[in-house]
């Protein structure tokens, strides 16, 4: 160094008094000379190194939320969940959901003649595609996951849960608004707890589009065999609930191995 930071100009620098150019001169010069780095430390107080080390962490390691996210913050969601809820697009998880449900209500309401097996059918599926979606509007989850060190249980719950907080009240309305079909309003809930788990653990292994297409063939053509033999609503019945209940199980089980002991693509899920 052919030059070094003298008293007058540190003292200046520590009020605030030099012009920006000789301020950026100063800073410039500090990175590569150790001697001021040392310097500098008697010409500034600690406090003050302290106050503005403070104010950098936290405008870096406290994210710009988006605004309908900034409320959960309050509730003491944490910042690394809301993050990664913010780098998602739940716009075309939560149309797929309000559609979908549209497209339920309008079916059951044109056929009263099959509005029962109508909703049973259609019903269970809405969660299932605005799942789907929310994988697909980015990567399949086995893509997502595997470059991030963020836990791959969580981040799967995390999208899981912003496409059902849309997904589950609008199926759910449909039961409730539409006369006839009330003591079938929450019977549903059940079969859609399975497909879910069944698309999220497909989504380990397939793209959105294979997994979420395989789900809603496989559940149209159970309730077609079911319907060839009983009455649909035979699907409502304590028994098969108690079904559904212990599939969602065995698949929620199958689900939490596969995304924390299984390697995909050189990452651990």
């Amino acid at each position: 160094m052919t030059w070094h930071v003298n008293t007058q100009v540190w003292e200046a620098y520590a009020a605030g008094g030099l012009d920006p150019a000789t301020a950026a001169s100063v800073d410039a010069h500090v990175v590569s000379c150790p001697t001021c780095r040392e310097a500098a430390r008697g010409h500034v107080e600690p406090v003050t190194l302290e106050v503005v080390w403070t104010t950098v962490s936290d405008r870096i390691g406290r994210p710009v939320l988006p605004l309908w996210l900034r409320p959960l913050r309050g509730l003491g969601v944490p910042d690394d969940d809301l993050v990664v809820l913010s780098t998602a697009s739940l716009l075309l998880p939560w149309a797929m959901a309000v559609g979908s449900a549209l497209a339920c209500a309008m079916l059951a309401g044109l056929m009263p003649t099959y509005q029962e097996t109508t909703f049973l059918l259609l019903a269970p599926l809405i969660p299932v595609l605005a799942v789907v979606a929310a994988y697909d509007s980015t990567d399949p989850f086995r893509e997502v996951s595997v470059p991030t060190p963020y836990s791959k249980m969580r981040l799967a719950l995390l999208r899981t849960v912003a496409a059902l907080v849309v997904a589950v009240p609008a199926a759910m309305a449909i039961g409730l608004l539409i006369p006839g079909l009330e003591p079938l309003a929450f019977r549903w809930l059940l079969p859609a707890l399975g497909l879910t788990l069944a698309a999220l653990l497909l989504l380990t292994w397939l793209t959105a589009e294979v997994a979420g297409g395989a789900v809603c063939v496989a559940w149209l053509v159970a309730v077609a065999t079911v319907g060839r033999t009983y009455e649909v609503d035979v699907l409502a019945t304590a028994a098969a609930q108690a079904g559904f209940a212990v599939a969602a199980a065995v698949l929620a089980a199958v689900f939490l191995i596969r995304t924390s002991t299984l390697r995909l693509l050189g990452g651990d899920l």
